[in-house]
């Protein structure tokens, strides 16, 4: 990794710049690398300099320092280091061996799950149904007491909600994750979001996102099978192995749109791309522990490749598979106004109307002197994000029209990517 690579891993800008500081110091003693590893020790605040190792198969970090962000500053000055100049090779000591070690233990599989008899097979795919069963009842009385506490939100009034306090909006969430529903939780934790940011519209958006989980709940508790669109929006998944193993779309992939996001835990970046057999997908990526995930797809560059959608309905989330050729975008068709963009929806919403975020395009667009809309060549317009991208864009652009292509949440257009009429995209969000 490069040091802009190893910089973009940093939790926060205070980490990649103090990290830049503290590999130029003096402070370090006792570095060295093997084949698979690492390692220093770094003067710090205390009596005993910390003890900084770094896994070379998939950059894992260990330090003994005691902040809480993962790396920490002294795991990416360490590899900032070794980057400007190798460390010198060395036997590792016993400290970095053992991590090493409880390292390949953890991700060695045990005896049991090796075995391939046939009785060996029954017995955990008995073990499979059986677990599956049980998160499908804890789901099911997680649904059954999210109904009682819409039910009690509904009797009590929207406008009650303000005085609510921390306590009691975790104590529905972690009932929700208990239930191993973490769909709902999130849902959940929207809502209070909602309420917590205030401004003359939280009633309005409070309201909708409560009806879109009173219509969740409904759903799941039909008789019969759950749709599938309801099981992803409870939280059930697919493992992204299980994907790659299907079916693939071979196209030419151009990500535009790309939205991150961070829940204090989990850092998730989400990168629409157009196929031109395909339409609009999103490939999504999650990182904990701190770090910063980079994007599933070089942004803004057109890519020759192998997709594989996971199951549901437009866009499809995809997990990536062969990737052949990268090349500069060619020219996208985009539709000729924002109310035939909008008319496109309408089939995405009827299938998922949970879906809160739009890729959305449009031709020959301008936007206003205030810089608070986009309009199309009719004169009809949609609000837009005031924001870094459509300064870029306004810059490129100077002014005249040009093909948009933004995410769209109902509210506002978030711009993702520019053209001159009829011209290749350029990413500027």
């Amino acid at each position: 990794m490069d040091a802009q690579a190893l910089l973009e891993q940093a939790p926060d800008g205070r980490v990649a710049s103090s990290a830049t500081r503290l590999a130029g110091s003096s402070g370090w003693q006792g570095t060295g690398r093997s084949d698979t590893a690492l390692w220093g020790l770094c003067k710090g605040s205390g009596k005993n300099p910390y003890q900084v190792c770094v896994d070379l198969g998939d950059r894992a970090t260990k330090c003994s320092c005691p902040s809480r962000k993962f790396p920490c500053k002294h795991a990416l000055a360490l590899q900032l280091r070794d980057v400007r100049e190798p460390l010198p090779v060395a036997e590792a000591p016993d400290w970095v061996t053992e991590w090493l070690a409880r390292r390949n233990r953890a991700a060695a599989p045990s005896s049991a799950s090796s075995d391939e008899s046939p009785e060996a097979v029954a017995r955990r795919a008995k073990a499979k149904e059986k677990t599956a069963r049980a998160r499908e009842d804890a789901v099911r009385a997680g649904v059954a007491g999210l109904t009682d506490w819409l039910g009690d939100v509904a009797g009590a009034g929207l406008a009650g909600l303000p005085a609510r306090d921390a306590a009691w909006w975790h104590s529905i969430q972690a009932r929700m994750v208990d239930a191993q529903a973490k769909g709902l939780a999130s849902a959940v934790d929207e809502v209070r979001g909602i309420v917590a940011a205030g401004g003359p519209r939280w009633a309005h958006d409070a309201a909708d996102r409560l009806g879109g989980l009173h219509l969740l709940a409904r759903l799941s508790s039909s008789p019969g099978a759950v749709d599938a669109v309801v099981r992803r929006r409870l939280g059930f998944s697919v493992a992204e192995e299980e994907v790659r193993a299907g079916p693939g779309w071979s196209d030419l992939w151009a990500p535009l749109l790309k939205l991150e996001s961070d829940d204090g835990l989990v850092r998730t970046v989400r990168q629409w791309a157009w196929g031109r057999a395909h339409g609009w997908v999103v490939a999504v990526r999650h990182l904990g522990g701190g770090g910063r995930p980079a994007p599933p797809l070089t942004h803004g560059v057109q890519v020759q490749g192998v997709l594989h959608p996971y199951p549901g309905v437009p866009p499809h989330r995809v997990a990536v598979g062969e990737l052949l050729v990268e090349r500069q975008p060619e020219p996208i068709p985009a539709p000729e106004s924002w109310r035939a963009a909008l008319a496109g929806l309408e089939e995405h919403l009827k299938a998922d109307p949970w879906q809160r975020l739009h890729p959305l395009g449009c031709a020959s667009v301008r936007v206003t002197e205030d810089c608070r809309h986009v309009v199309d060549r009719t004169g009809r317009g949609l609000p837009v994000r005031g924001d870094l991208a459509l300064d870029q864009a306004l810059a490129l652009t100077g002014g005249e029209p040009f093909d948009a292509w933004a995410l769209w949440n109902g509210r506002e257009l978030r711009l993702g990517a520019v053209a001159t009429a009829g011209g290749a995209p350029e990413v500027v969000g």
